[in-house]
């Protein structure tokens, strides 16, 4: 009965706490910013006797959003562009500093970056050794060319990896979203459904069953 009863509890703590997780990183940025930039609008007379506290926040935040666009525009161009790789420099050449500015970059990297214009398919081959498959992104398919350019990830990090050139006739492309893809390498295989799983199981053979036949008509 203990063991049934934690079994629930286990399955109710995993289901409640991506929100809960969610909500708090929520609440805590909206603080953040209703600390900040509040006590800047109430200076404003016109503001502070006209409108409530809280509209005061609305009117905080829509700033906050504006400023993080014009950011946006501002790092878009030239002068932007030098002066972000020259804040990149600085905090790679700051002891301690650096390895908190790199984790930091790579998960706004990963959950904030659009990349699913640059992946095209997600594709399986056998990678690195025979008997062995991993999964990739197709990012360049010309129908005359005889290799897929292929991005492999590392995981748990996707923004890092490879840039492979894989025989088309060795990569089988898979029926998997895009999004699909990135959560199967992002959890290192923990995120991936049963019928996903026999998807990859049955190409793993086919893969395999080509091969065999590629050496047999070489043979």
């Amino acid at each position: 009965m203990l063991k049934v009863l934690r079994g629930y509890f286990l399955t109710g703590l995993l289901a409640v706490t991506p929100l809960a997780i969610t909500l708090w990183i929520l609440w805590r940025f909206y603080l953040l910013i209703d600390s900040t930039l509040r006590p800047w609008l109430q200076r404003i007379p016109s503001l502070r006797d006209t409108y409530p506290d809280f509209f005061l926040t609305v009117i905080g935040f829509i700033s906050f959003l504006l400023l993080i666009t014009l950011i946006g525009v501002f790092t878009r161009n030239l002068i932007g562009i030098a002066l972000l790789n020259l804040v990149d420099r600085t905090m790679q050449r700051i002891p301690v500093v650096k390895n908190l500015f790199t984790a930091t970059k790579q998960i706004a990297e990963v959950f904030l970056a659009d990349r699913r214009s640059a992946f095209k398919q997600v594709v399986m081959f056998e990678y690195p050794r025979r008997g062995i498959y991993s999964l990739g992104f197709v990012t360049s398919d010309n129908r005359d060319d005889p290799l897929l350019s292929v991005f492999l990830p590392t995981t748990p990090n996707p923004t890092s990896g490879y840039m492979l050139l894989v025989p088309r006739s060795n990569a089988q492309i898979l029926p998997i979203a895009i999004e699909d893809g990135v959560k199967m390498i992002i959890s290192g295989g923990a995120v991936i459904d049963e019928v996903q799983r026999e998807l990859l199981r049955a190409t793993a053979r086919e893969l395999a069953a080509d091969e065999r036949s590629q050496e047999d008509s070489r043979d």
